[in-house]
């Protein structure tokens, strides 16, 4: 989505702009626009730049304020992220992984984007930090009005902070709809697997006094390279049938805003 990758295949649509065409100066614009959080706050900082001249290289970079003004500007992202002004003559290696996160957060935010995705920018924290980090986001989502793409295998996290859901298994998108709705009934048996596996020890003891079987998930996951005919699902999927191994099933709209690729949506 931010041409890191070449595209191969498909579209990319931002704010009406087909990203795979972009080139040059527009690309660059495009970048000045949406940014990145990765999922290694240590590896995506540069350990020769101390903090101020880190974020500052943003905005020389994208032309977001004159050089007089760096240095409050800086000291503004960095109040923005919970962080002391004064950091900005240390070099990264001098802070926790938290705090590294929060300045990886800073300079994505130094261009003023429309867009941030953040790619598992929590599974490498520890879980107090965890929820510093996602109420950190909640806030600036809600206060700068940014769009969040939130990358995670943290059903809870992705509960507690996204109003859209897209659940994909081996690169497709096999469900998507409004995050209430999908939690509280899924319509894809892969989904109904994942929210089957958190634990939970109410639903565990609830489920044992009515004698309800818990949903496993049987075998591995195949490699995305192998060619499975039919559902890529089906051959893990408790409800498969006949139709499952040979058709491919459609993502399609099972209710208004909710879409799902599995050919007895309306029944599970």
């Amino acid at each position: 989505m931010l041409r890191l990758e070449p595209i191969h295949g498909g579209r990319v649509v931002f704010a009406g702009m087909d990203l795979a065409a972009l080139r040059g100066r527009a690309l660059k614009t495009f970048r000045g626009q949406a940014q990145m959080i990765f999922q290694d706050p240590q590896g995506a900082l540069n350990p020769r730049l101390a903090v101020g001249g880190m974020l500052g290289e943003a905005h020389a970079v994208h032309r977001r304020c004159r050089r007089a003004e760096q240095a409050g500007r800086v000291a503004e992202l960095l109040r923005a992220v919970g962080l002391d002004p004064a950091y900005a003559r240390r070099y990264p290696h001098e802070f926790s992984g938290g705090q590294r996160q929060r300045l990886g957060l800073a300079r994505a935010l130094a261009v003023q984007p429309r867009l941030i995705i953040a790619d598992e920018p929590v599974s490498a924290l520890d879980v107090s930090v965890q929820v510093q980090i996602l109420n950190l986001l909640q806030d600036l989502q809600r206060d700068l009005n940014l769009a969040l793409l939130f990358i995670a295998h943290d059903l809870a996290a992705v509960r507690y902070l996204c109003h859209r859901v897209l659940v994909m298994y081996l690169g497709r998108i096999v469900e998507s709809g409004p995050a209430v709705a999908i939690y509280a009934q899924p319509r894809h048996p892969y989904t109904a697997a994942l929210l089957a596996a958190v634990p939970d020890v109410e639903k565990g003891l609830q489920a044992r006094r009515a004698g309800t079987p818990r949903q496993l998930l049987r075998g591995d996951v195949p490699s995305p390279a192998d060619v499975i005919p039919g559902c890529p699902f089906h051959p893990r999927c408790p409800r498969a049938e006949a139709r499952c191994r040979v058709e491919i099933p459609a993502l399609r709209e099972i209710e208004t805003g909710r879409y799902t690729a599995c050919h007895f949506a309306e029944t599970l």
